[in-house]
């Protein structure tokens, strides 16, 4: 009795931190698949001068629209969008903006964000533009 007691306590404070570490993991695939595909659309930009705009899930062959290997598994769908200065939409000839929107509904990021002009942050809570959380880009 005394070892399932001790088992129920240890298995109780283990669990937080491992689906804290999933959360993390996930957080991280998704920021290396937002560099990946700002990669990719500099490559595209140097090439034509301007960027590619795609929603979400799409695929395209100039960029990756997901953040893993395949777009079953990943975890999360990136899209890309115009920048927007102020109330104003800045052209594709000068900025593009990548969103990853995350899969998993539990985690408190529910979408990271880059753009071209080094801007970076997330979605932390439900509060929009969040840029000072180290969750976001540590």
């Amino acid at each position: 009795m005394i070892t399932v007691a001790i088992v129920a306590i240890l298995a109780s404070i283990a669990y937080p931190s491992y689906t804290e570490q999933i959360r993390k993991g996930r957080r991280a695939e998704c920021r290396s698949g937002l560099l990946q595909s700002m990669q990719q659309q500099e490559r595209y930009y140097t090439q034509f001068n301007q960027y590619v705009t795609f929603a979400s899930g799409a695929t395209t062959a100039k960029t990756q629209s997901f953040s893993g290997d395949s777009s079953a598994t990943s975890a999360c769908n990136i899209a890309s969008v115009q920048c927007t200065s102020g109330s104003t939409t800045v052209s594709l000839n000068q900025c593009v903006e990548l969103q990853a929107t995350m899969r998993s509904g539990n985690d408190p990021v529910s979408m990271l964000y880059l753009t071209s002009n080094g801007d970076k942050g997330c979605t932390y809570n439900g509060t929009t533009r969040v840029t000072t959380q180290s969750q976001c880009w540590p």
